[in-house]
């Protein structure tokens, strides 16, 4: 019995440490973008899908839309056209220029989220969604600041 009881405990780090790492490459992937320069090198792969393409098929798309912040992911043209196509449905705002930073604050969180959901279900990895989830609610807040009073 005791040997099933070590057993399952490796297990269980083994699993904690592999959950561990993802968070930590995780927290490393936002903070890289979150810090990111108007000057935004081309990475190598699709940060969502991570498939290998020739440079002249990765392209970068901007997280919140070009009108609201600089800040971009290098994507293959088929995540590229899924992210912008999920643009299209986000609030009506999202097609004018010079908004609150609230809201430039939400298409960016919004964007953010698309990228992780569509990533998370590329990888299967669960942290990607879990913290696509946990933006929803200030996205939701962000959306409803009107000059600096809540809805």
């Amino acid at each position: 019995m005791n040997d099933i009881a070590v057993f399952v405990n490796s297990k269980i780090g083994t699993v904690r440490d592999n959950v561990q790492l993802e968070i930590n490459e995780m927290e490393s992937w936002l903070n890289e973008i979150l810090v990111q320069t108007k000057n935004i090198p081309k990475k190598e792969r699709c940060q969502v899908c991570n498939s290998r393409e020739m440079q002249y098929n990765l392209e970068q798309h901007h997280i919140a839309g070009r009108k609201h912040d600089s800040r971009a992911v290098t994507v293959c043209r088929r995540c590229h056209a899924e992210l912008s196509e999920s643009q299209k449905t986000w609030d009506v705002r999202w097609m004018e220029v010079n908004q609150s930073q609230y809201v430039k604050d939400a298409f960016f969180l919004l964007g953010l989220h698309d990228v992780l959901v569509l990533r998370s279900k590329f990888t299967a990895n669960d942290v990607c969604y879990a913290i696509a989830f946990n933006l929803r609610q200030k996205i939701s807040d962000l959306l409803q600041i009107r000059q600096g009073i809540c809805a």
